[in-house]
């Protein structure tokens, strides 16, 4: 039995009940058919003249609630309940759905080009009470959209038309005997007058979910009690459980937690998750965890006091039962509710942003002193520097007069924007303390009923992966007679760019700059800079600048001659210079692609940009001198962030970031034989570089780990998976050379 589960007074399990979707027809026959099961009425009893007399409406709708009732009472509750939990089922990618009617899928994809911008309707999913619609959209150059952020482009809303001409939201359930709809989009979202086509339509049709679709159940437990851990004094009522786990979902590799914190604070106060919340597992190993995005909250309670749903989807091979997810926290009281202070503040008739008045003011509210620093005006508003006494937060803030439109705070100061800037003489109050509990962690415990043994093994191909379940700091160190050169951007305590030898041995430092990248011959350096591209002379230290502003991804070409980058700035795109400054030329206008690298002969560039297939990257190639462009295939799994793709030096593989950011793929350059190279030791890690040397034999790549400041520089020949850690190296790699 669940170990977070008791049983619920019989009212409890009605309320719960009635708020369930309605249940499917066979059983609301059943239950149709226990009502009618009454004695017949006797000869005597019929033969009785009846009186005849209309009832008011209420009248019948009691009489019903009550033989459902009764009939609930006479079936079981518990029956009840598991025949109307059954309607709801998990489809990973789509979330939690309605099983009560036939669930419907798009019969194929359907996707639509126009002036380069693609939109593709990759998935749709109905069920009896809404429609998933999933769609991308890809190739919208970045001009396409503001640069002034207070300018809104088109903001007007998508909406699906039935075969009739209804119109329909996009969420909305679609009829069972309609099987087709046209997805509408006007417009796409805040892009600028005039910058890409309008009024795009896609045609759908529908089919019947397939037999074998994965529909996981979504198994519904009962809270439990729970033993509050909250400061002493703080008023909390007993009738539900600050924790519980309400939902569970068993996946192909374990389980989706789903859940809600409700703080039983009576008192005006409330709880606040100030870290980041833990699963550790029976043996006290910590869990890592992921938030599913598909799983959808619904509230179904009162969530005030800082409650809140949650839903992490844990890996269950190897871990000891119960879990235990822990939340740290503060609860913040009530201090002196009633008491009030002003004092005057003096803005004069023309504040300026950044302008401050040292005031250095105490501030009494009952017992408490809260201590006013300073005041800065700001844009739209002003920045209130305070110090509380220890344990006491900072005060609400006003200015009589001058309803504020927003505002934040933390960190010991808060900030008040408003319509039009407050200005001249100004009254100040102050109110509304709170005190904070010393930390606490709010804990809640689960375990299946019946704990497996049988969770299943890596999917196959997964022997090859270089890098896996081993620990980092597990690896191997750099044997003694491998030498080489890394380029790495240091992150701590200041931004710059290393140049450094594998044993950790620094070669050259360039501060307050970053991302850099060496040339075939490994004589130059090149990196972005505030007057543009700048080109340093390792031997000479002589340096020069490509008058380009705003370019990033920069790459060599092989001859060393010319560099390729991305550009944000007044040529949206990727771009090839000579370093002689006497040529230059764009080859996209979309401000977002990510290079790959050049082919072996210079004659070929390759880059990638999100697909609207939604499954990840799409690599282009781009002939030098003609322009042409291809599409080659798509990098599936790839990071949605940045893939980081990068070209092997003869051109016969790429490699990539995948989606969970931490692990690593390859794949021919012909779009076979793909490969994990390193799967994510931890859901914490993130892949922040990758680089060839120069022969194609070694990858490097940087990983950013909790506990690790910039990160930890791996080495491993993607070929006999031998992999090394430097432990001497940090930061985020750039390049490799290595003779």
């Amino acid at each position: 039995m669940n170990s977070s589960s008791f049983s619920y007074s019989i009212e409890d399990r009605l309320r719960a009940a009635t708020r369930m979707p309605q249940p499917r027809r066979e059983f609301l026959d059943g239950l149709r058919a226990r009502l009618v099961e009454v004695p017949r009425l006797s000869t005597e009893t019929a033969r009785r003249p009846r009186v005849s007399f209309q009832q008011p409406a209420w009248v019948y709708s009691l009489v019903a609630v009550l033989a459902i009732t009764v009939a609930i009472l006479a079936i079981g509750p518990q029956r009840v309940l598991a025949a109307v939990r059954h309607l709801w089922g998990y489809i990973p990618g789509v979330g939690i759905v309605d099983q009560s009617a036939p669930i419907r899928v798009l019969a194929e994809p359907v996707r639509i080009t126009r002036d380069g911008i693609t939109i593709s309707v990759n998935q749709a999913t109905l069920t009896a009470d809404q429609t998933h619609i999933e769609y991308g959209i890809s190739g919208v150059p970045l001009s396409a959209y503001p640069k002034d952020e207070t300018v809104l482009g088109c903001a007007e809303s998508g909406y699906l038309r039935l075969p009739d001409g209804t119109q329909v939201d996009l969420n909305a359930p679609i009829p069972a005997d309609v099987n087709a709809a046209t997805l509408v989009i006007p417009c796409i979202f805040n892009t600028l007058p005039g910058s890409v086509p309008l009024d795009w339509e896609l045609s759908m049709r529908f089919v019947p979910a397939p037999p074998d679709m994965t529909v996981l159940p979504v198994i519904y437990l009962t809270p439990s009690p729970h033993v509050d851990v909250s400061a002493p004094g703080v008023p909390v009522t007993d009738q539900m459980p600050w924790i519980s786990i309400d939902q569970v979902i068993e996946t192909q590799d374990g389980y989706v937690l789903i859940g809600t914190f409700r703080p039983q604070i009576s008192n005006g106060g409330w709880a606040q998750v100030s870290g980041v919340p833990q699963i550790r597992d029976g043996a006290g190993s910590k869990v890592e965890y992921t938030i599913p995005q598909d799983v959808q909250h619904v509230n179904t309670g009162d969530l005030n006091n800082g409650g809140f749903q949650f839903a992490y989807q844990v890996k269950a091979a190897g871990l000891a039962f119960p879990l235990t997810i822990s939340f740290p926290g503060e609860i913040y009281s009530p201090a002196e509710p009633a008491a009030t202070a002003e004092i005057d503040f003096d803005a004069g008739p023309d504040p300026r942003p950044g302008q401050v008045w040292e005031l250095n003011q105490d501030i009494h509210l009952g017992a408490y002193t809260t201590h006013l620093i300073s005041v800065t005006a700001q844009e739209d508003g002003y920045y209130f520097q305070v110090r509380s006494d220890d344990r006491v937060s900072p005060p609400s803030i006003q200015i009589e007069g001058y309803p504020a439109t927003g505002g934040s705070g933390g960190g010991g100061g808060i900030s008040l924007a408003f319509a039009e800037l407050p200005k001249g003489k100004l009254k100040l109050i102050f109110s509304d303390l709170f005190v904070v509990t010393d930390t606490t962690v709010w804990e809640v415990s689960w375990q299946p009923e019946m704990i497996r043994t049988d969770w299943p093994t890596p999917a196959s191909g997964q022997d090859r992966v270089c890098v896996g379940t081993k620990a980092i700091d597990q690896l191997g160190p750099l044997p003694a007679g491998l030498q080489g050169q890394v380029l790495l951007t240091g992150l701590n305590p200041n931004i710059r760019i290393i140049l450094a030898w594998l044993d950790g041995t620094q070669g050259l430092v360039v501060p307050n700059a970053s991302r850099g990248t060496l040339s075939p011959d490994g004589k130059f350096l090149a990196y972005p800079g505030s007057e543009g591209i700048t080109i340093l002379n390792l031997t000479t230290q002589a340096t020069s600048v490509l008058p380009i502003v705003g370019a990033r991804d920069l790459h060599w070409s092989p001859d060393g001659k010319s560099i390729a980058f991305v550009t944000v700035g007044d040529s949206y795109g990727v771009l090839v210079a000579s370093l002689d400054g006497k040529s230059r030329r764009q080859y996209s206008n979309l401000g977002y692609e990510s290079i790959a690298g050049w082919s072996s002969d210079g004659n070929q560039l390759y880059y990638a940009i999100p697909d609207a297939g939604g499954t990840g990257w799409l690599l282009k190639s781009v002939a030098i001198v003609s322009g042409d462009t291809k599409s080659l295939f798509v990098l599936e799994n790839a990071s949605g962030k940045a893939p980081l793709p990068t070209l092997s030096p003869d051109g016969n593989w790429v490699v990539y970031r995948g989606r969970d950011n931490g692990s690593l793929y390859m794949i021919r350059m012909d779009g076979t034989q793909s490969r994990l190279v390193v799967a994510n030791p931890s859901e914490s890690n993130a892949i922040t570089g990758i680089a060839w040397d120069q022969s194609g034999s070694w990858l490097g790549i940087s990983i950013l780990q909790s506990g690790v400041q910039d990160g930890d520089v791996l080495l491993l020949n993607p070929q006999s998976c031998v992999t090394y850690r430097l432990s001497s190296l940090q930061g985020e790699l750039d390049g490799l050379r290595i003779p």
